[in-house]
């Protein structure tokens, strides 16, 4: 009775189910699909259903009083970000959990009568179905793996690590074997390669996926098994340890794990788009978990290193040269060359196959562009002995841009970069009757601000041309097509992009852009763009142009580029590229009767 009137769900005979939905809904499964768990709410008396199929996860919900309209709910596995399965607790919790995030759905949860659903068969189920392929990750090399020694640290655990909630590296070899007894968590060809323990909690790292065990309660019953795919993972950050008061490191990542949306000021808007892990001092090796992140995440590191030069090599950088540029903290441009020797070994951040090719710094901050990922190297405290280096593969871009500087009071440039994570904040208000604060994009959208006389502006958008933008691929899909892809890492980025833009080059083409007009003839802009500035790649073409006022909008065959003229001078001038393959969705709308004007809409990946 308590279950029905809970909602709580079990298991029915998965043959029955399939019979049932072939009979009622005859066009519903596939001819080869088949039901291989099954469950019903209510205790087994409810209306609603959950079934488990060979190809996708199927949810029956009946709506109204009467129960005619029914809606069935479809999530192929390959959707599928992240789930977990929650053992029931003490006799106040007597229910088992699933919860799974999907792109496009979002998160689902399930409730399940917890002494009649195995709920470990489900979640093995679930390993089966979804760390499959590309999706369970890539391997990482023993040398890339931090080592376990017992005899490097003593166990005491601090009072300041207790109340900092601080986690210590583990024996990975010892956890995978307590996975595969009693419960049976992992897969049978599934390796632990990193282990964490906080307290009760623990945090892995397998070859298929990252998992976390969180015992919760009092009497630690009940424990949630929480799986992230690795493709999930869209960027990582390390922060080192700083003075007696900040002895922690931590680990952060960033994930587009489709959690529910939440506006409450103090709040980010995705909760599991960052997870971070706070490590005790000396009790993990933060440039070893760096670099396993990095072959996960980046491919293994199996090249020698490249030889190409780079821009501003043997560049003497004489600092900022201005006050209000330091007080701005505008970047500059500085040797690449310099900065690829100086991360490979202190600290070892890069890969040996990875080499810096373009490198910017502020006041002490700086950013590499190198020929896998963006980094950011952030110094924190008075002494900057606190460190957080921040990686954002170039996959994980969706979209870029440049800013030219505008008048008097506007002198510097900016870089802009979208990611394909929600990173949205919303900070606290001041007080109760303060309005909100608008939110904070932290790394859904990165801008930087670069001195208007200390960097090539269009070097940095040819640049960022080549690294996200897709060139034609090796590989050929099903059909025999060649697929376009990521420019690889191996392939350096040549010499003419990032060399030095003609002087006047930019001024020719804002004083074109400033000639109003509304129709554009696509092959006038092709020859605009593919100019002295080189705006455009050697092999990109121009196909529709339109023109509104001062602004531009350009479809080439590689991106849409939108070309933004702000201010009363127009001097400032914002360069937008959204390459196609961030596009998720778009419209048209023609113009009515009273409303003249039509429309073209475009959405693009977070």
């Amino acid at each position: 009775m308590s279950a029905f009137l809970s909602d709580y769900a079990i298991e029915c005979d998965h043959a029955e189910r399939e019979a049932s939905l072939r009979e009622k809904e005859p066009h519903l499964l596939l001819f080869d699909e088949h039901v291989v768990l099954a469950y019903k709410d209510g205790g087994g008396k409810g209306r609603d259903s959950s079934s488990f199929t060979n190809k996708r996860i199927l949810i029956k919900d009946k709506m109204g009083l009467t129960g005619k309209k029914t809606e069935y709910k479809s999530i192929p596995y390959s959707a599928i970000r992240a789930y977990a399965v929650e053992t029931a607790g003490s006799f106040m919790d007597s229910d088992a959990e699933l919860k799974i995030y999907a792109f496009g759905v979002g998160k689902i949860k399930m409730d399940f009568v917890a002494k009649q659903v195995d709920i470990f068969k489900l979640y093995r189920f679930l390993n089966d179905m979804v760390l499959v392929g590309n999706r369970a990750g890539k391997h990482a090399p023993d040398g890339a793996i931090a080592t376990y020694s017992a005899s490097t640290s003593s166990d005491k655990t601090s009072f300041f690590d207790l109340i900092g909630d601080n986690a210590s590296q583990i024996d990975a070899k010892s956890m995978e074997a307590a996975l595969k007894s009693n419960p049976m968590v992992l897969l049978l060809d599934e390796s632990v390669e990193l282990a964490f323990k906080c307290g009760r909690d623990s945090f892995l790292l397998t070859s298929k996926r990252i998992l976390k065990i969180d015992v919760q309660g009092i009497s630690g019953k009940s424990v949630e098994y929480f799986t992230i795919l690795w493709p999930s993972i869209k960027a990582f950050a390390i922060e080192t340890a700083g003075n007696f008061f900040d002895r922690d490191s931590e680990l952060t990542l960033f994930t587009d794990v489709p959690d529910s949306i939440c506006c409450a000021p103090g709040s980010p808007q995705r909760g599991l788009t960052r997870i971070k892990i706070d490590f005790r001092k000396g009790q993990a090796d933060m440039f070893a978990i760096q670099r396993f992140f990095a072959d996960k995440i980046l491919g293994v590191d199996t090249v020698d290193p490249s030889i190409h030069a780079v821009s501003m090599e043997n560049v003497k950088d004489d600092g900022s040269g201005s006050f209000l540029s330091w007080l701005g903290d505008d970047s500059r441009m500085i040797d690449a060359k310099a900065m690829s020797r100086k991360y490979h070994t202190d600290p070892p951040i890069l890969q040996h196959c990875e080499e810096v090719e373009m490198a910017f710094k502020g006041r002490r901050d700086m950013a590499l562009f190198t020929s896998k990922r963006l980094i950011f190297v952030d110094l924190k405290g008075f002494k900057g002995k606190k460190v957080e280096y921040t990686s954002v593969p170039w996959t994980t871009v969706t979209a870029f841009g440049v800013t030219t500087a505008g008048s008097f009071t506007d002198k510097d440039s900016e870089m802009m970069i979208w990611t394909h994570f929600d990173d949205v904040y919303y900070p606290p208000k001041e007080n109760q009757e303060s309005p909100p604060p608008p939110p904070i994009p932290r790394r859904s959208f990165i801008e930087i601000d670069v001195q208007k006389d200390k960097v090539d502006l269009m070097a940095i958008h040819r640049y960022l041309s080549e690294r996200c933008l897709r060139v034609e691929g090796c590989h050929k899909d099903k059909d025999g097509y060649y697929v376009p892809n990521i420019r690889p890492y191996d392939m350096p980025v040549s010499s003419d992009i990032t060399a030095p833009t003609r002087p006047g080059a930019l001024d020719l083409v804002l004083g074109w852009l400033g000639n109003d007009a509304h129709a554009i003839d696509p092959i006038e802009v092709h020859s605009q763009l593919h100019g002295d500035t080189h705006m455009l790649q050697h092999d990109e073409k121009v196909v529709l142009a339109y023109k509104n006022g001062r602004d531009m909008l350009v479809f080439t065959n590689k991106r849409v580029f939108i070309i933004d003229t702000k201010g009363h001078s127009g001097k400032k001038i914002c360069f937008v590229s959204v390459p196609y393959t961030s596009i998720t969705a778009f419209s048209v709308e023609s113009a009515g009767s009273w409303d003249a004007d039509a429309e073209f809409k475009l959405w693009i990946k977070c």
